[in-house]
C-alpha cells in the first residue's frame, strides 16, 4: 500500500482529533491555518489550510464548523474542521472526496 493511500484511509475516518495552529484576531474571530494528526501507522500528517470556504456556528453555541480547502496527498480536497469552545479541542469532522 502506498503512503498516499494510507493517509487518505486515515483521513476518511471522521471525528479525528487534530493539533491545530490557528489565528485569533482582536475581535475573537478564529481562523484555522495548519493542522496535523497521526495516521494509522503513527506518522504525523501535516495539512496547511489554503482557504476557509465558510464558517458555521453550532446552534447550541458549543463550537464552530469551518469548511476548508487544502491539498491533501497531492489532490485538492474540501473538509470540515470543528472547534469546541469549552473543551478547546479541534477535530477533523468530515472529508469531502
Amino acid at each position: 500500500m502506498t503512503e498516499e493511500v494510507l493517509i487518505l484511509e486515515s483521513i476518511l475516518c471522521v471525528n479525528i482529533p487534530v493539533q491545530m495552529i490557528s489565528c485569533t484576531d482582536t475581535d475573537g474571530k478564529i481562523t484555522p491555518m495548519r493542522f496535523r494528526f497521526r495516521d494509522k501507522t503513527g506518522e504525523l500528517v501535516t495539512v496547511t489550510v489554503e482557504k476557509v470556504l465558510s464558517e458555521d456556528q453550532d446552534r447550541n453555541r458549543v463550537g464552530v464548523n469551518f469548511s476548508c480547502a487544502a491539498v491533501v496527498s497531492g489532490a485538492r480536497r474540501t473538509f470540515t474542521l470543528w472547534y469546541n469552545y469549552f473543551a478547546h479541542e479541534w477535530h477533523l469532522s468530515r472529508l469531502h472526496v
